[in-house]
Parts: structure tokens; C-alpha cells; sequence
């Protein structure tokens, strides 16, 4: 395991010159290194690390199963008093490596659709369990909050504890695994890719087994939004659930481009994550087709996002769309673009990527799969379509009538602002821990 100190700074109770109060230690679960910019996970991940830090001395125990971790930012080192990236190499579930060796790739294919855990749990061990309890012996932590269903094994020895010595226990799904998982299986069989649907599929009900067996054990279920809250509470009705908003912080207002005869598009998403390739291939395929056919303006079409595009080479020769890949400051081109669009066809939980385009001030363009779990209204905060043509006649519509699309963006700003602000988050995040007894 590597470790990094953070100096805990960025805590209200911890200003210059102050006498720091004393509060309770928190260890934070996630499967990543938390970010400010980046992929959404990242991006929520960093959020919720800074409500907790309000409320906690925040130790950070990274299980980097859904990308590298990489060294501790300076975002992190604010916000953790300690943190730790797990060495996934000691804690492999010897069925899956056992698994992984197995040469003949039908033989392969079929021990891993019956391996008993999701994929990204196949390194949440006892082992690594081990691991967690002994580096957080010291603190004797009063809380545990864990990101993400995968990573609910992870911590199975406090699961366990009995009271008095048993800490708070918090799980963050983010996202209906179950839910994503079958999207992803139809999306896959629609691509005619019939052998991934099936390991979507067995995925899916993996992901179901879990649920029935951890989400009624937490003493809370943390998700993004209250359509996940009441189709969950139908499923397990044991658990108890709270709504942990997605955030977005402030964003510097975007000028609207002066008229023009091209018009800009931008999708941002990480790439080589099938839904976003998905969502880049109809998009510069099927919806550009529908707007060469409409209009006679000069179309251009970013896409912005890290990860693999080998799947999108074709597109990189059309003179109309650019690849950016991952770019640090997304600013520029929210200023360039006449909307973003959001034109995904599979997925679950909130999309930051909606929520940084109405903080942007950017005229939105989306799928309602796209939208689901974001109180928007259509045509109220931007515009919803999901068939190629619709999708194409509603970015005709938002770059026809500038006024209306600015009185969208607006809008959708002050949605931003009153329910998706760091500040409701971390409201939420006190409210779900202000019935515990830290004593």
C-alpha cells in the first residue's frame, strides 16, 4: 500500500490562528482517487470527501478498481487527514485469478459469467479487509463510508462489530448497479454484441445478490436522487435510504457565441466506457446525418473526454468532429459551443456532465435517459429527444431561437445553484449522519 498525509486544512473548525476542535474520525471507502475534474465518479467522489470533511477527520482508504489512483492531489491532501491506495496485486480473489488463467477463452468466458461477485469486487477480499482494520487500528473510526456496491465487502469486518464498538456505517451506491447493468446488456445486444450482453446480464444479477445482501446491513444507503431512493425502497424495503445529491461547483458563466454560420456542439463523457462511445457514435452518425439533411449551416462537433477512442478512429476523419481527449479546463469550449448535448442511450444515476453544463450556462440538448434523476423539465431547462431526428430538430430549435435557449440556460443554472450546489450536498451529507451518536 502507498500512503500520503494531508494536512486537513480545508475543515471549518480549522482556520489560522484557531484551536482545532476535536472531531470524529471517518474512514471514506472509494474505488478511486477523488477529483475535482475528470470522470464523473471522480468528480462525486471529491464531493463527497469534502462533506465529510466537515463534519469528521477524514482518513482515505482507496481501492482503485475503477482506474488508476495515482499520488494524492492537492484537493485531497486539503480534505484527508491520511490516505492510503490499496495494492490490488495482494488482495486478488484467487477464483478469479484462478479464473484468469484458464487458456481456452470459451472456458474463460463461461467460469466468468459464474464467478459469484461482480467484476470490480474481485480484489474486495478478506484480505483486503485485513488491510482496512489494520490501517485504521489507530484512529478507531466512529464511521465508515464506502463508495460504490462493489466495494461493500471491503468492509465486512466492521460489518460484523457489535456495539459499542461497531462505527457508523454508510453506503454510497451513486449509481443502481442492477439498473445500469441491464441498460448495458440491451445497448450491447442492440450493437449485436451478444456474448457482452450476456456478461452484462450475469453482471447484473450479481450486482442484485449483493444488494439483497449489504444494503439492509448499513445503517444508510446514500444514492443521487430521489427517483433511485423510491425505485430501491420498492426492492429493499429494509434499507434505509438518503439522498445524496450529485454537485457541481461554481462554474465561470460562459459567453454566448455572437451568430455564426457554424454551429458547435460538445459532448463531454470518458471515452472506452461503452454508454459515452455510444453516445459519440449516434451522435456524429445518425443526429449529424439528420443535420446535413436540415440545415445548410456548417456543423462542428467537439467531443471531449479521456479514455480509449479506438472504437471512434472513424470519426477523428471526419472534418466535422474534433477529439479532444481529456482537457484539464473544459471553459474553452463551453464558450465555444452553442449547446452541449447529452445523447446517451444507457446508464444510471445523475449525469455530472448536464449539471456542469447548466453551471456553465450552456444551452442543454439531452436524451430523458440522460436527464432521469435531475428535476428538469422539458423546455423549461432544456430540451429532451431521443430518436436522431428529434434529437437533431431540437439542436435546430435551441440554435434558432437564442433567446429561448438563454432563458433555458438560465434557468437551469439556478436549478444548479438551489439543488445540486456543494452546500446542499454537504447539507444532505450532515443530515444523514446527524442521528448518530459519535460519543
Amino acid at each position: 500500500m502507498t500512503t500520503g498525509a494531508g494536512s486537513g486544512d480545508g475543515a471549518p473548525d480549522r482556520g489560522r490562528g484557531s484551536t482545532p476542535i476535536p472531531r470524529p474520525s471517518l474512514v471514506y471507502v472509494t474505488p478511486l482517487m477523488p477529483r475535482t475534474t475528470g470522470n464523473g465518479l471522480a468528480m462525486r467522489a471529491a464531493a463527497i470527501l469534502e462533506a465529510l470533511a466537515q463534519c469528521f477527520e477524514v482518513h482515505l482508504f482507496v481501492v482503485p478498481v475503477a482506474g488508476e489512483a495515482g499520488p494524492p492531489c492537492d484537493f485531497v491532501r486539503r480534505y484527508a487527514a491520511r490516505s492510503v491506495v490499496l495494492d490490488l496485486a495482494q488482495t486478488l480473489d484467487p477464483l478469479f485469478a484462478l479464473i484468469t488463467s484458464i487458456r481456452d477463452p470459451v472456458e474463460r468466458a463461461q467460469a466468468a459469467l459464474a464467478y459469484p461477485k461482480p467484476f470490480l469486487s474481485r480484489a474486495c477480499t478478506s484480505e483486503s479487509g485485513r488491510h482496512l482494520v489494520a490501517w485504521s487500528r489507530d484512529i478507531r473510526p466512529r464511521a465508515v463510508h464506502v463508495m460504490r456496491l462493489y466495494l461493500a465487502p471491503v468492509i465486512d469486518p466492521f460489518l460484523r462489530m457489535r456495539q459499542p464498538d461497531r462505527p457508523f456505517r454508510v453506503l454510497d451506491l451513486d449509481d443502481d448497479e442492477v439498473v445500469s447493468h441491464e441498460r448495458l446488456a440491451a445497448l450491447y445486444d442492440a450493437a449485436g454484441d451478444a456474448s457482452t450482453a450476456r456478461a452484462m446480464r450475469a453482471e447484473a444479477r450479481k450486482y442484485r445478490s449483493f444488494a439483497a445482501r449489504y444494503l439492509p446491513v448499513f445503517d444508510r444507503v446514500g444514492v443521487c436522487s430521489a427517483l433511485d431512493a423510491r425505485r430501491l425502497a420498492d426492492c429493499f424495503p429494509g434499507a434505509r435510504f438518503a439522498v445524496l445529491p450529485n454537485s457541481i461547483g461554481a462554474r465561470p458563466r460562459a459567453p454566448r457565441p455572437m451568430a455564426r454560420q457554424a454551429l458547435r456542439l460538445l459532448f463531454v463523457g470518458t471515452l472506452g466506457y461503452f454508454p459515452n462511445t455510444d453516445a459519440a457514435l449516434f451522435l456524429c452518425g445518425e443526429v449529424l446525418q439528420v443535420l446535413r439533411r436540415l440545415t445548410d449551416r456548417v456543423i462542428v462537433i467537439d467531443v471531449a473526454g479521456a479514455g480509449d477512442t479506438s472504437a471512434l478512429r472513424d470519426l477523428a476523419r471526419n472534418p466535422e468532429v474534433t477529439l479532444h481527449g481529456y482537457l484539464e479546463d473544459l471553459a474553452p469550449l463551453y464558450t465555444a459551443a452553442d449547446m452541449a448535448v447529452v445523447p446517451l442511450r444507457s446508464g444510471g444515476g445523475t449525469r455530472i456532465k448536464i449539471l456542469e453544463a447548466f453551471a456553465y450556462g450552456v444551452p442543454v440538448v439531452a436524451t430523458r435517459l440522460a436527464a432521469e434523476g435531475i428535476a428538469v423539465t422539458d423546455g423549461d431547462h432544456l430540451l429532451l429527444a431521443d430518436d436522431a431526428e428529434s434529437f437533431a430538430r431540437a439542436c435546430l430549435a435551441t440554435a434558432q431561437r437564442p433567446d429561448l435557449a438563454a432563458a433555458r440556460a438560465e434557468r437551469a443554472a439556478r436549478l444548479v445553484t438551489t439543488q445540486h450546489s456543494p452546500k446542499r450536498l454537504q447539507d444532505a451529507v450532515a443530515a444523514l449522519y446527524a442521528g448518530a451518536d459519535f460519543t
